[in-house]
Protein backbone atom coordinates (compact mmCIF):
# COMPACT_ATOMS: atom_id res chain seq x y z
CA UNK A 1 0.00 0.00 0.00
CA UNK A 2 2.69 2.45 1.05
CA UNK A 3 4.63 1.56 -2.11
CA UNK A 4 1.79 2.67 -4.40
CA UNK A 5 1.58 5.95 -2.46
CA UNK A 6 5.34 6.46 -2.35
CA UNK A 7 5.36 9.75 -4.36
CA UNK A 8 2.77 11.26 -2.00
CA UNK A 9 4.47 9.96 1.12
CA UNK A 10 7.86 11.30 0.00
CA UNK A 11 6.37 14.75 -0.53
CA UNK A 12 4.42 14.49 2.72
CA UNK A 13 7.49 13.61 4.80
CA UNK A 14 9.41 16.53 3.33
CA UNK A 15 6.49 18.88 4.04
CA UNK A 16 6.13 17.57 7.60
CA UNK A 17 9.79 18.13 8.47
CA UNK A 18 9.63 21.67 7.10
CA UNK A 19 6.89 22.48 9.62
CA UNK A 20 9.55 22.67 12.35
CA UNK A 21 10.72 25.95 10.83
CA UNK A 22 7.42 27.54 11.90
CA UNK A 23 8.42 27.32 15.59
CA UNK A 24 10.60 29.76 17.54
CA UNK A 25 14.27 28.81 17.48
CA UNK A 26 14.30 27.77 21.15
CA UNK A 27 11.47 25.32 20.46
CA UNK A 28 12.51 24.21 16.97
CA UNK A 29 14.70 21.24 17.94
CA UNK A 30 12.11 19.76 20.30
CA UNK A 31 9.39 20.28 17.67
CA UNK A 32 11.53 18.71 14.94
CA UNK A 33 12.26 15.69 17.14
CA UNK A 34 8.54 15.29 17.81
CA UNK A 35 7.42 15.50 14.17
CA UNK A 36 10.38 13.84 12.43
CA UNK A 37 9.18 11.04 10.14
CA UNK A 38 9.40 7.67 11.86
CA UNK A 39 5.82 6.40 12.19
CA UNK A 40 3.60 4.24 9.98
CA UNK A 41 1.70 7.30 8.66
CA UNK A 42 -1.59 5.47 8.94
CA UNK A 43 -3.64 8.67 9.10
CA UNK A 44 -1.91 10.41 6.15
CA UNK A 45 -2.31 7.19 4.14
CA UNK A 46 -6.04 7.26 4.94
CA UNK A 47 -6.22 10.86 3.69
CA UNK A 48 -4.60 9.87 0.40
CA UNK A 49 -6.64 6.66 0.14
CA UNK A 50 -10.02 8.37 0.55
CA UNK A 51 -9.18 11.08 -1.99
CA UNK A 52 -10.47 10.95 -5.54
CA UNK A 53 -8.38 11.71 -8.62
CA UNK A 54 -9.46 15.36 -8.79
CA UNK A 55 -7.87 16.27 -5.45
CA UNK A 56 -4.98 18.74 -5.62
CA UNK A 57 -1.63 17.40 -4.41
CA UNK A 58 -0.76 20.50 -2.34
CA UNK A 59 -4.05 20.44 -0.47
CA UNK A 60 -3.87 16.69 0.07
CA UNK A 61 -0.39 16.89 1.57
CA UNK A 62 -1.43 19.72 3.88
CA UNK A 63 -4.54 17.77 4.93
CA UNK A 64 -2.38 14.72 5.59
CA UNK A 65 -0.14 16.88 7.77
CA UNK A 66 -3.18 18.15 9.68
CA UNK A 67 -4.21 14.57 10.48
CA UNK A 68 -0.68 13.53 11.46
CA UNK A 69 -0.07 16.57 13.67
CA UNK A 70 -3.33 15.96 15.54
CA UNK A 71 -2.07 12.44 16.12
CA UNK A 72 1.42 13.49 17.20
CA UNK A 73 0.20 16.16 19.61
CA UNK A 74 -2.14 13.67 21.29
CA UNK A 75 0.65 11.07 21.52
CA UNK A 76 2.84 13.54 23.40
CA UNK A 77 0.04 14.14 25.89
CA UNK A 78 -0.72 10.40 26.13
CA UNK A 79 2.91 9.69 27.04
CA UNK A 80 2.68 12.21 29.88
CA UNK A 81 -0.54 10.64 31.17
CA UNK A 82 0.93 7.14 30.95
CA UNK A 83 4.44 8.05 32.19
CA UNK A 84 5.77 6.40 29.02
CA UNK A 85 9.50 6.57 28.32
CA UNK A 86 9.57 5.14 24.79
CA UNK A 87 7.63 5.73 21.60
CA UNK A 88 8.59 4.49 18.11
CA UNK A 89 11.86 3.18 19.57
CA UNK A 90 12.86 6.69 20.69
CA UNK A 91 12.65 8.51 24.00
CA UNK A 92 9.39 10.37 24.46
CA UNK A 93 9.19 14.15 24.92
CA UNK A 94 8.01 13.38 28.47
CA UNK A 95 11.22 11.40 29.13
CA UNK A 96 13.45 14.04 27.50
CA UNK A 97 11.97 17.27 28.81
CA UNK A 98 9.65 16.43 31.68
CA UNK A 99 5.93 16.87 32.16
CA UNK A 100 5.52 20.65 31.79
CA UNK A 101 7.57 21.03 28.60
CA UNK A 102 6.03 17.94 27.01
CA UNK A 103 2.48 19.23 27.62
CA UNK A 104 3.36 22.63 26.20
CA UNK A 105 5.08 21.04 23.21
CA UNK A 106 1.96 19.02 22.44
CA UNK A 107 -0.14 22.19 22.74
CA UNK A 108 2.23 24.08 20.43
CA UNK A 109 2.11 21.37 17.75
CA UNK A 110 -1.67 21.30 18.04
CA UNK A 111 -1.82 25.09 17.58
CA UNK A 112 0.35 24.89 14.48
CA UNK A 113 -1.92 22.18 13.11
CA UNK A 114 -4.89 24.53 13.41
CA UNK A 115 -3.00 27.18 11.44
CA UNK A 116 -2.55 24.62 8.63
CA UNK A 117 -6.27 23.84 8.78
CA UNK A 118 -6.96 27.57 8.42
CA UNK A 119 -4.83 27.62 5.24
CA UNK A 120 -7.29 25.21 3.64
CA UNK A 121 -9.77 28.12 3.59
CA UNK A 122 -12.61 25.78 4.50
CA UNK A 123 -14.93 26.20 7.46
CA UNK A 124 -15.78 22.52 7.14
CA UNK A 125 -12.13 21.50 7.57
CA UNK A 126 -11.77 23.79 10.58
CA UNK A 127 -14.97 22.58 12.25
CA UNK A 128 -14.36 18.89 11.55
CA UNK A 129 -10.80 19.14 12.88
CA UNK A 130 -11.80 21.07 16.00
CA UNK A 131 -14.67 18.64 16.69
CA UNK A 132 -12.32 15.69 16.31
CA UNK A 133 -9.79 17.11 18.79
CA UNK A 134 -12.62 17.83 21.24
CA UNK A 135 -13.82 14.24 20.91
CA UNK A 136 -10.31 12.88 21.51
CA UNK A 137 -9.81 15.00 24.62
CA UNK A 138 -13.26 14.20 26.00
CA UNK A 139 -12.65 10.50 25.40
CA UNK A 140 -9.43 10.58 27.40
CA UNK A 141 -11.12 12.50 30.23
CA UNK A 142 -14.05 10.08 30.34
CA UNK A 143 -11.69 7.12 30.53
CA UNK A 144 -9.60 8.80 33.23
CA UNK A 145 -12.60 9.75 35.39
CA UNK A 146 -14.38 6.40 34.99
CA UNK A 147 -14.83 4.20 38.04
CA UNK A 148 -12.06 1.66 37.40
CA UNK A 149 -13.44 -0.81 39.92
CA UNK A 150 -16.47 -1.52 37.72
CA UNK A 151 -16.47 -3.83 34.72
CA UNK A 152 -16.58 -1.94 31.42
CA UNK A 153 -19.11 -3.13 28.84
CA UNK A 154 -18.17 -3.65 25.20
CA UNK A 155 -20.53 -0.81 24.25
CA UNK A 156 -18.68 1.52 26.60
CA UNK A 157 -15.36 0.31 25.24
CA UNK A 158 -16.39 1.08 21.64
CA UNK A 159 -17.36 4.59 22.74
CA UNK A 160 -13.90 5.06 24.29
CA UNK A 161 -12.21 3.54 21.22
CA UNK A 162 -14.04 6.01 19.00
CA UNK A 163 -12.70 8.93 21.03
CA UNK A 164 -9.16 7.57 21.33
CA UNK A 165 -8.61 6.41 17.75
CA UNK A 166 -11.58 6.08 15.43
CA UNK A 167 -12.55 9.78 15.44
CA UNK A 168 -9.19 10.67 13.89
CA UNK A 169 -9.42 7.82 11.36
CA UNK A 170 -12.86 9.18 10.46
CA UNK A 171 -11.49 12.72 10.14
CA UNK A 172 -8.59 11.51 7.99
CA UNK A 173 -10.99 9.88 5.54
CA UNK A 174 -13.14 13.01 5.52
CA UNK A 175 -10.14 15.24 4.78
CA UNK A 176 -9.23 13.04 1.83
CA UNK A 177 -12.72 12.58 0.46
CA UNK A 178 -13.55 16.31 0.65
CA UNK A 179 -10.30 17.42 -1.01
CA UNK A 180 -12.13 17.33 -4.35
CA UNK A 181 -15.72 17.66 -5.54
CA UNK A 182 -16.68 14.18 -4.31
CA UNK A 183 -20.24 12.84 -4.03
CA UNK A 184 -21.71 13.27 -0.54
CA UNK A 185 -22.48 9.56 -0.45
CA UNK A 186 -18.79 8.74 -0.90
CA UNK A 187 -17.77 11.16 1.84
CA UNK A 188 -20.18 9.51 4.28
CA UNK A 189 -19.03 6.03 3.25
CA UNK A 190 -15.37 6.96 3.64
CA UNK A 191 -16.06 8.42 7.10
CA UNK A 192 -17.91 5.29 8.22
CA UNK A 193 -15.12 3.06 6.90
CA UNK A 194 -12.61 5.21 8.77
CA UNK A 195 -14.62 4.85 11.98
CA UNK A 196 -14.77 1.04 11.70
CA UNK A 197 -11.09 0.79 10.82
CA UNK A 198 -10.23 3.06 13.75
CA UNK A 199 -12.05 0.84 16.24
CA UNK A 200 -10.33 -2.18 14.69
CA UNK A 201 -6.96 -0.51 15.07
CA UNK A 202 -7.60 0.37 18.73
CA UNK A 203 -8.42 -3.29 19.38
CA UNK A 204 -5.17 -4.24 17.65
CA UNK A 205 -3.24 -1.71 19.76
CA UNK A 206 -4.81 -3.14 22.92
CA UNK A 207 -3.80 -6.66 21.88
CA UNK A 208 -0.22 -5.49 21.33
CA UNK A 209 -0.16 -4.02 24.83
CA UNK A 210 -0.83 -7.47 26.26
CA UNK A 211 0.84 -9.88 23.87
CA UNK A 212 3.72 -8.06 22.13
CA UNK A 213 7.22 -7.28 23.46
CA UNK A 214 8.30 -3.64 23.88
CA UNK A 215 11.08 -4.10 21.31
CA UNK A 216 8.57 -5.34 18.71
CA UNK A 217 5.98 -2.69 19.57
CA UNK A 218 8.56 0.12 19.73
CA UNK A 219 6.89 1.76 22.73
CA UNK A 220 6.34 1.40 26.46
CA UNK A 221 3.81 -1.35 27.14
CA UNK A 222 1.74 -2.30 30.16
CA UNK A 223 0.68 1.24 31.03
CA UNK A 224 -3.03 0.39 30.73
CA UNK A 225 -2.78 -2.24 33.48
CA UNK A 226 -0.84 0.09 35.79
CA UNK A 227 -3.49 2.80 35.44
CA UNK A 228 -6.37 0.34 35.79
CA UNK A 229 -7.74 0.82 32.26
CA UNK A 230 -9.89 -2.02 30.96
CA UNK A 231 -8.86 -2.49 27.34
CA UNK A 232 -10.45 -4.95 24.92
CA UNK A 233 -8.53 -8.16 25.83
CA UNK A 234 -9.22 -7.58 29.50
CA UNK A 235 -12.91 -6.90 28.87
CA UNK A 236 -13.17 -10.18 26.95
CA UNK A 237 -11.43 -12.01 29.80
CA UNK A 238 -13.71 -10.47 32.42
CA UNK A 239 -16.74 -11.65 30.42
CA UNK A 240 -15.42 -15.22 30.45
CA UNK A 241 -14.51 -15.44 34.14
CA UNK A 242 -16.99 -16.40 36.90
CA UNK A 243 -18.82 -13.32 38.19
CA UNK A 244 -17.04 -13.11 41.56
CA UNK A 245 -13.59 -13.64 40.06
CA UNK A 246 -14.34 -11.07 37.35
CA UNK A 247 -15.50 -8.42 39.86
CA UNK A 248 -12.47 -8.99 42.09
CA UNK A 249 -10.05 -8.74 39.18
CA UNK A 250 -11.61 -5.49 37.92
CA UNK A 251 -11.51 -3.96 41.40
CA UNK A 252 -7.83 -4.75 42.03
CA UNK A 253 -6.50 -4.43 38.48
CA UNK A 254 -3.43 -2.20 39.13
CA UNK A 255 -2.21 -4.66 41.78
CA UNK A 256 -2.66 -7.84 39.75
CA UNK A 257 0.19 -9.82 38.17
CA UNK A 258 0.42 -9.18 34.39
CA UNK A 259 1.86 -12.67 33.90
CA UNK A 260 -1.09 -14.32 35.64
CA UNK A 261 -3.56 -12.28 33.60
CA UNK A 262 -1.83 -13.22 30.33
CA UNK A 263 -1.90 -16.88 31.42
CA UNK A 264 -5.67 -16.64 32.01
CA UNK A 265 -6.12 -14.95 28.64
CA UNK A 266 -4.35 -17.89 27.05
CA UNK A 267 -6.61 -20.41 28.80
CA UNK A 268 -9.73 -18.61 27.64
CA UNK A 269 -8.45 -17.97 24.09
CA UNK A 270 -8.91 -14.22 24.53
CA UNK A 271 -6.50 -13.27 21.72
CA UNK A 272 -8.58 -15.19 19.16
CA UNK A 273 -11.81 -13.50 20.30
CA UNK A 274 -10.11 -10.11 20.00
CA UNK A 275 -8.84 -10.92 16.51
CA UNK A 276 -12.34 -11.95 15.42
CA UNK A 277 -13.75 -8.58 16.50
CA UNK A 278 -10.83 -6.84 14.79
CA UNK A 279 -11.67 -8.66 11.53
CA UNK A 280 -15.40 -8.03 11.94
CA UNK A 281 -14.76 -4.30 12.04
CA UNK A 282 -12.69 -4.51 8.85
CA UNK A 283 -15.52 -6.52 7.25
CA UNK A 284 -17.90 -3.67 8.17
CA UNK A 285 -15.62 -1.10 6.55
CA UNK A 286 -15.32 -3.18 3.38
CA UNK A 287 -19.09 -3.69 3.19
CA UNK A 288 -19.65 0.08 3.15
CA UNK A 289 -16.87 0.70 0.63
CA UNK A 290 -17.94 -1.98 -1.84
CA UNK A 291 -21.03 0.08 -2.70
CA UNK A 292 -18.69 2.55 -4.44
CA UNK A 293 -16.63 0.60 -7.00
CA UNK A 294 -15.46 3.75 -8.79
CA UNK A 295 -14.02 5.34 -5.64
CA UNK A 296 -13.08 2.51 -3.27
CA UNK A 297 -9.90 0.96 -4.69
CA UNK A 298 -7.34 2.64 -2.43
CA UNK A 299 -9.35 2.30 0.78
CA UNK A 300 -10.02 -1.38 0.08
CA UNK A 301 -6.27 -1.87 -0.29
CA UNK A 302 -5.86 -0.22 3.10
CA UNK A 303 -8.37 -2.71 4.55
CA UNK A 304 -6.37 -5.59 3.06
CA UNK A 305 -3.16 -4.21 4.62
CA UNK A 306 -4.83 -4.04 8.03
CA UNK A 307 -5.84 -7.68 7.74
CA UNK A 308 -2.16 -8.54 7.45
CA UNK A 309 -1.14 -6.97 10.78
CA UNK A 310 0.74 -9.34 13.08
CA UNK A 311 -0.70 -10.12 16.50
CA UNK A 312 2.32 -10.56 18.76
Amino acid sequence: MAESLKPFLTSFKSYLVKQAAAFEKEVRKAAKDAISPRGKYIRPILVFSAALDGAGKKSLIRRAAIAELVHLSTLIHDDVIDNADMRRNHETAFKKYGTKTAILLGDTIFSHMMSLAFEENSMDVLKKTADCVKTICEGEIKQTLADKTKIVSRKKYYDVAYGKTAALFELSCNLGATASDAPKEWIKAAEEAGKQLGIAYQIYDDICDWFMSESDAGKTLGTDLITGKQTYPLIVLLEKLPAKKSAALAKNLPHESPGEIVEMMGRFDVANDCKNEFLRRIDSAEKVLKKFPAENVKLLKFCAEMRGLKFG
